[in-house]
């Protein structure tokens, strides 16, 4: 009984072994963009980035910088689209072309970004590095009511320029008119 309760044992971890580079990594893509997808609906803004490299620090700065542009790519995003499409007929020969091209910007400033799970492979020649990062939700805030508080600073002031202007200038037509009255 033990023999076959060991050789069971042997050939599930040879089974669980036998999986390729591709589907280890698609299992962890899936496993991560999952971990990503639990945290958004939980209310938190979160990016996935991956970085793949033969050395370990630039591989977690790619994933870092991916994760950091789709958390950007969440809060603000400019896209734009441009496709052409070519057909000419010249006798009984058809000519077709289409092109399409895609760009998409993201151009945020990110306040609170911290990379909270990292997932790593190592190959013969590359490291990869899955990365989740999250946004605190109180640094938002403190960030969003600091900028608030900004703006409304620099409307109070700017009330109180125009207010010293308006009685600069009633000071000024008072004095007028007091120096051509007398």
């Amino acid at each position: 009984m033990k023999k076959l309760l060991s050789a069971l044992a042997v050939a599930a971890l040879l089974i669980g072994c036998s999986s390729t580079p591709q589907e280890k990594g698609a299992s962890a893509l899936v496993e991560m963009q999952k971990e990503k997808s639990a945290l958004i609906e939980k209310g938190v803004v979160a990016g996935f980035g991956i970085g793949e490299s033969q050395d370990e620090q630039i591989a977690y700065d790619k994933a870092d910088l991916n994760a950091r542009t789709d958390v950007g790519r969440e809060l603000e995003s400019k896209l734009q689209n441009l496709t052409r499409a070519y057909a000419e007929e010249v006798g009984n020969e058809l000519t077709q072309h289409f092109e399409e091209v895609k760009k998409n910007v993201v151009s945020t400033t990110l306040r609170g970004a911290t990379v909270i799970k990292i997932k790593t492979e190592a190959t013969e020649n590359t490291i990869k590095v899955y990365a989740i990062m999250a946004m605190d939700p109180k640094i938002i805030r403190d960030a969003l009511e600091a900028e608030l508080a900004a703006k409304q600073a620099d409307v109070a002031r700017f009330r109180a320029s125009k207010a010293y202007a308006d009685a600069n200038k009633e000071f000024e037509a008072y004095e007028a008119a007091k120096a051509a009255n007398q």
